[in-house]
Formats: C-alpha cells, structure tokens, sequence
C-alpha cells in the first residue's frame, strides 16, 4: 500500500488532466497492472506518476517548499561573541546569562535562531561601550588628579552611574580633552 500522500497525488493528477474514471483506469491497468489505486505499491506507483507528468500533470511544490532556505551561520555568531568575550576578558558563562536573561535558554550554544544571537551580541555591544567610556573617563579623571567619587559628587550622579550608558556618553563629553587647561572644581 502507498502513503496517503502518493495518493492524493494520483488523484490530483487525474483531477488536472481531467481523466475520466474509463480513462484513469486504463492508465492504472497500462502503468501498474492494476484497476483501482488502492492496489498500488511503492514499487509501481512511480510508473504511474510518471506517466501522469507525461500526459501533462504538473504537481505543484508543498507550501513549505516556498520558504526561504535557513542559511543562518551558528557558528560565525558564536565566533564573533567567542571574539567579544576575549576582548573583554569574560567567560562564557556571562555570555550565557546574557541568553538566558533574554531568552530563557540556559546555554549560548543552545541557541537557534539569528534573533537570538543577535540579542546577545547586541548586549555585549552595550557592555563594550559602557567598558571603553569607563576608562576614557578614568583616563581623564586622573589627568586632572580627581576620582570617580568626586565627579559623582560633582554631577550628582545617579546610584550605579557606572552602569548606565546614557550618563556616561554625557560624562564623556563633559570631561575635558588631554591639553585643554580646565579646572575642575568639585565643589561646584
């Protein structure tokens, strides 16, 4: 017996070429020697298709066959935050975190789909950032002899300044240049 999907197929067939049932049988007893579809086996039920597609049948791709193929690299984006990880000297494990904070898969090579890894490398983006303008405003607190204390102060910075990105862009253009003569008082 053929699957039902081979079946229906027959009967599609005989549909688009507009068979009579006089016809259809004789294509069946000709192909397969046999009289009903029923009687068909995997053996012989490609001779009739065959002979369906010769006679002008056009089976039609599934719905599914219309997708886009996945052409998604896992391992390119583990690549890159295997990169940004030793960049910044963390492990995988904060990578991890990172996925299961914003997906709730536990692990990073658990991962599947391109949104999830890019969410992760988005992250570590953001962290990258935030690690370069901490020590560019570091860099410039010490050239002017003064510390991170003294500009939260200074600023009447928020509770975890050196968190947020936003406060410190701002930071960052609001510290002087290397060679701009500027005193920086933080009594002000």
């Amino acid at each position: 017996m053929i699957s039902k999907g081979k079946l229906a197929q027959i009967h599609i067939a005989k549909a688009q070429l507009g068979l009579s049932d006089e016809d259809y049988r004789a294509i069946l007893a000709r192909t397969a020697g046999v009289s009903s579809s029923k009687e068909l086996t995997n053996r012989n039920v490609g001779a009739v298709l065959h002979e369906f597609r010769r006679l002008g049948f056009q089976p039609k791709a599934p719905k599914r066959a219309g997708r886009l193929p996945n052409t998604f690299n896992k391992h390119e984006q583990l690549g890159k935050i295997e990169a940004q990880l030793a960049d910044m000297g963390l492990s995988w494990e904060y990578a991890g975190a990172i996925a299961k904070r914003q997906t709730g898969i536990e692990r990073i090579d658990w991962l599947r789909t391109e949104e999830q890894f890019r969410g992760v490398i988005a992250a570590l983006d953001i962290e990258q950032q935030k690690r370069d303008l901490i020590a560019y405003i570091d860099e410039r607190l010490a050239a002017l002899g003064r510390t991170r204390e003294e500009l939260a102060e200074r600023y009447r910075l928020p509770e975890k300044w050196e968190r947020n990105l936003p406060v410190l862009k701002k930071l960052a253009t609001l510290l002087p240049e290397p060679g701009y003569i500027q005193t920086f008082d933080p009594s002000c």
